[in-house]
């Protein structure tokens, strides 16, 4: 009978203590899955919500404020600085160092221009690359399309509509001195509480015509992937390669409520690391009374020639048995308990992290075989003549 079948056998008569060790493990693993899988999907959520911000990043030309004073009175400021950032100078952005979290860089314009009667703010911006930052924007009708400098689709925001009466397909003409551009209205911007509540948003190539800026641009606003992206490095990096650019990044709420989620976390982490040496301490406990009760036994394969190698390896393998199994067992009690969970402590719905299962059953394993460390020293003290002169 091999080593195996011993431990085997052996496991199978003490069914009630197998069952006790092995819950033990089951719930720290439980626990580990369970915070692990929460988290995961916590962080997700945030990131996919962070999105909903727009810009991360916003690049601008730098300017600099000078103050105008008049003998003792202030007469205000005077900024000084280029105003516009060059079109064909934006691919440089793709050569930083961080250039792989470059998700959308939408191009921006902004300028007055005339529509009927009132003067209004236009933002003319790359339609493509806006409908993937402002992905959220709730439109009466479609995106605009461009047709030519001179006749064109727009889209309006609602605090503008309203008051002017416009809605989809409206006609209307935008004026800036002697340039008219005419435009058809596709879509009517729900609203959104920001600046665009108020704007009349055009082409990039059609506003540059209207104010006669062709080539050039106001901003830059970046969504960096925000999975770890390090938007503050970025921001040095892009103002290393434009160094008449001002680039701020705009992801604080987005790191406050991380460094919130990453301290409940943490605290979580660390009553599951607890609950990972109590579990330890059972399968010790556990083991330690198997070895009491199998003194005389040890005591005979000892004296019929076992190696204290031989008999080290049995206990642990008993242990990497319990703690498979508890392994096993609390991955999937606990990433069923994230589903309780995480709607009530995040407001997430989690999905099973099918890759920490082995890393799961790894850290049970190892830790049900550290567990057999105390009973195994036990077991090496056992005196094979002692046992056979009591037999």
């Amino acid at each position: 009978m091999n080593l195996h079948s011993i431990v085997l056998k052996d496991i199978s008569r003490r069914k009630t203590k197998l069952i006790v060790a092995v819950l033990g493990v089951v719930v720290a693993a439980a626990a580990l899955v369970a915070v692990v899988t929460t988290f995961t999907a916590a962080t997700e959520s945030l990131y996919e919500e962070s999105n909903t911000f727009g810009a991360n990043i916003v690049v601008k030309p730098e300017t600099r404020s000078i103050p105008l004073v008049a003998g003792s009175t202030s007469a205000g400021s005077l900024f000084t600085g280029e105003n516009y950032i060059e079109e064909s100078e934006i691919p440089r952005i793709y050569t930083i160092e961080n250039k792989a979290n470059l998700a959308v860089v939408a191009p921006r314009l902004y300028g007055i221009a005339e529509l009927g009667n009132s003067p209004v703010v236009v933002m003319g911006v790359d339609p493509e690359e806006e409908m993937k930052l402002k992905a959220w924007w709730n439109i009466r009708g479609h995106w605009m399309a461009e047709e030519g400098p001179e006749k064109t689709e727009i889209m309006v925001g609602s605090d503008i509509a309203g008051p002017m009466g416009l809605e989809e397909g409206s006609l209307v003409t935008l004026k800036q001195g002697d340039v008219y551009i005419d435009a058809r209205i596709a879509g009517v911007i729900e609203s959104t509480g920001g600046n665009e509540d108020g704007y009349v948003i055009l082409p990039l190539a059609a506003s540059q015509y209207l104010f006669g800026k062709e080539g050039k641009v106001s901003s830059l606003e970046i969504r960096a992937l925000c999975n770890d992206c390090p938007v503050e490095e970025m921001s040095r990096q892009i103002m290393e390669v434009f160094p008449g650019l001002e680039a701020r990044p705009m992801s604080q709420i987005v790191q406050n409520e991380m460094t919130m989620i990453e301290h409940a976390q943490s605290s979580a982490m660390a009553v599951s690391v607890i609950i990972l040496l109590v579990s330890a301490l059972t399968v010790a406990s556990t083991m330690l009374a198997s070895i009491n009760e199998k003194i005389k036994e040890i005591g005979i394969m000892r004296a019929v020639g076992a190696s204290d190698t031989q008999i080290v390896s049995m206990l642990f393998l008993e242990g990497a048995i319990i703690g498979a199994l508890g392994g096993i067992l609390g991955f999937f009690i606990g990433t069923g308990a994230s589903f309780i969970a995480a709607p009530l402590t995040v407001s997430v719905t989690p999905s099973p992290i099918w890759m920490i299962l082995p890393a799961v059953s790894g850290i049970c394993i190892l830790t049900g075989m550290a567990a057999s460390l105390v009973p195994a020293r036990k077991a090496l003290g056992i005196d094979p003549a002692e046992v056979l002169r009591s037999v």
